[in-house]
């Protein structure tokens, strides 16, 4: 979509609805979150048989029930019976065919999940406990790095939890996303979609379906953390099989790349999140199908794969890059290896699963070109990839981009200097995807880094496993012995090394930008940025009448005029007196109200102009005096 920024672009709405749900709407929204994430894929789960862990169960589900939902909306609404009640008659129909399917295990006995917890924690315990005796250093890591993947788990559960009964609070999130999925939920294709496919539109309309009103958002919006989610858990439980404290890094990484380039929008509606969990799950897929040796259950695997990428294809256009790239990586990595396995059996399994993947993703995509063409529809293409950079050159476009990403660009120089000590699948997620997915972002999607987002979990990954790969191959250089003895004037000096590099890398100036911009979020960050905005078009700065601390924000020390607005009196002197100030920043609340009366009745009549409202303050010009 257009990617819209003005200076209602900021505006957070209220965080929290503050309406009361009836007993239908709340069981009926819940009931909604079940079918969004769960129940259509534990039927078609079925149809996949094989050994799985807890996580890579969870993942199929979660990625088979949102690509289910999105093909029958699609379906519904092209013949125009995407009404609430034959929603409501497939959900009754699913939650039948269920309870039929596993009737068995519904009446027979259970019992005894407290012993085998206790006996798999004891069994794990022992386990690390025998690894730490034989490899003390790689056992140390592994928990290290383990513990900090959990805290990182728990934090997205936490925003998780915290996102329940919440709204919309960025820009595209309500004024297109969710704009999309209320014409869903009206029975009709949205009509300015631009090239962006629908996947996330289509599920929160089925939220709206099933309660009936598309007024309240949290039940569709609640899912949107479970993507950040997804992309840790996966790579824990890689780490978790493979014993790889690589991993586990890397799972904290992704994390943490998450949180730096696109921490605002894990609990929005935005797809960037989302196409890159569904992206990542793919590859995850490959690199567990590697040690798969049952045919059938390979199949599977790859089957399973190929429906995560078209769930990122359906999601979000940098989905179909993953979805290029997923045969080659299959073969290579999985089949080819595969002893007594003949190419033709390898390049059927491959080309059933393209197309299948085809038969998901081509509709919507042949039927938007065909909008396009006809001029029933806009192509954003020109604005986003060249319009936007006014005039911009490919090489200005790629320093610019390579200098916003700070000091996380060394990231990407550790994996080009690892290549070597990498093995031959990660020099290929590094070669093959990382790189040439980051290149393309530089010259022509640089203006957000959230279109970053493909790689930001796979490039996480292959730091984590090349750290671990440095580390292995240097303990390996030093040979056994379990006790490396280094000289105090040796720790001395490479102490001084590392604060030298810190002083190269991070200047004086640097360090009072980052002062300054952790000054600006003090007290009310979002009426902060606000001001900011404003002056930034204005003149400058100007003298404010205010009970508001302006004056410890950086720019502002000069231009506090202290008025507390308790007293009408005082608030009258205080505009004799600062006759500089030409504006007034007023509280909402424990204000006078004879104030607040005033300002409002010549807000009314025009002689004071309101500039805008924010976290309980509002912004008004006065004239001069």
């Amino acid at each position: 979509m257009l990617e819209m920024t003005n200076e209602w672009g900021q505006l957070r709405p209220a965080n929290r609805i503050p309406v009361k749900l009836s007993p239908m709407m709340l069981l009926l929204g819940v009931l909604s979150v079940f079918q969004l994430t769960l129940l259509p894929g534990l039927l078609l789960i079925r149809f996949f048989p094989g050994k799985r862990s807890l996580i890579q169960q969870f993942a199929y589900l979660f990625m088979l029930s949102l690509l289910a939902n999105y093909a029958a909306v699609l379906l519904l609404v092209t013949v125009g019976l995407y009404l609430r009640s034959v929603v409501l008659v497939l959900f009754a129909a699913e939650v039948i065919a269920l309870v039929w399917l596993h009737r068995n295990q519904l009446v027979k006995p259970r019992g005894g999940w407290g012993n085998k917890v206790k006996t798999y924690a004891i069994k794990s315990l022992k386990s690390f406990a025998k690894w730490l005796r034989d490899d003390v250093w790689s056992a140390s890591l592994y928990a290290i790095f383990g513990l900090i993947a959990v805290i990182g788990i728990l934090w997205l559960l936490w925003i998780w939890v915290s996102n329940f009964y919440t709204v919309f609070q960025t820009w595209d999130a309500w004024a297109q996303w969710d704009l999309w999925a209320r014409k869903w939920a009206e029975n009709r294709f949205p009509g300015d979609t631009y090239e962006y496919p629908q996947l996330i539109p289509t599920s929160l309309s089925l939220s709206y379906k099933f309660i009936g009103t598309t007024a309240v958002k949290f039940f569709g919006k609640s899912i949107m953390p479970l993507f950040a989610l997804m992309v840790g858990l996966m790579l824990f439980d890689l780490g978790r099989k493979n014993r790889s404290f690589g991993y586990m890094l890397g799972a904290s990484l992704a994390l943490y790349s998450l949180s730096l380039f696109l921490g605002e929008y894990i609990p929005e509606a935005y797809v960037d999140i989302p196409v890159a969990s569904f992206s990542f799950m793919a590859i995850y897929t490959l690199l567990h199908a590697r040690g798969i040796k049952d045919r059938r259950s390979l199949r599977n695997a790859l089957l399973l794969g190929s429906l995560c990428t078209a769930a990122a294809a359906v999601t979000k256009q940098t989905g179909v890059f993953i979805m290029a790239f997923y045969p080659f990586l299959a073969y290579f990595w999985v089949l080819r290896p595969q002893k007594g396995m003949r190419q033709k059996e390898a390049l059927t399994l491959i080309t059933r699963g393209f197309l299948l993947v085809l038969v998901l993703v081509v509709p919507w995509y042949a039927f938007i070109e065909y909008q396009i063409l006809t001029g029933g529809n806009t192509s954003a293409i020109q604005y986003v990839i060249y319009d936007i950079y006014q005039g911009r050159t490919l090489p200005e476009r790629f320093v610019v981009a390579v200098a916003s990403l700070g000091s996380y660009a060394f990231f990407f120089a550790f994996v080009l200097l690892s290549l070597f000590v990498l093995d031959n699948t990660f020099r290929q997620v590094v070669i093959l995807l990382v790189l040439p997915f980051s290149i393309l972002w530089a010259f022509f999607l640089s203006y957000e880094h959230r279109n970053l987002a493909v790689a930001l979990p796979l490039l996480a990954m292959s730091v984590g496993v090349a750290v671990e790969a440095w580390i292995l191959r240097i303990r390996a250089a030093l040979g056994k012995r379990r006790e490396l003895r280094i000289p105090l004037f040796a720790l001395l000096a490479l102490g001084a090394l590392v604060l030298a590099a810190g002083s190269l890398l991070v200047n004086d100036e640097a360090l009072v930008q980052r002062q300054l911009s952790e000054q600006r979020q003090i007290f009310e960050a979002t009426l902060n940025q606000k001001l900011y905005r404003y002056f930034s078009r204005a003149d400058g700065p100007e003298p404010i009448i205010t009970s508001y601390p302006v004056g410890w924000l950086p720019e502002l020390e000069m231009m506090w005029r202290l008025e507390r607005f308790q007293d009408y009196d005082s608030y009258q002197q205080s505009l004799l007196t600062y006759t500089d100030a030409n504006l007034l920043l007023v509280p909402l609340s424990g204000i006078d109200q004879r104030i607040l009366a005033e300002i409002q009745q010549r807000i009314a009549a025009g002689t004071y102009q309101l500039i805008f409202t924010e976290a309980n303050y509002r912004l008004v010009r006065i004239p001069l005096r």
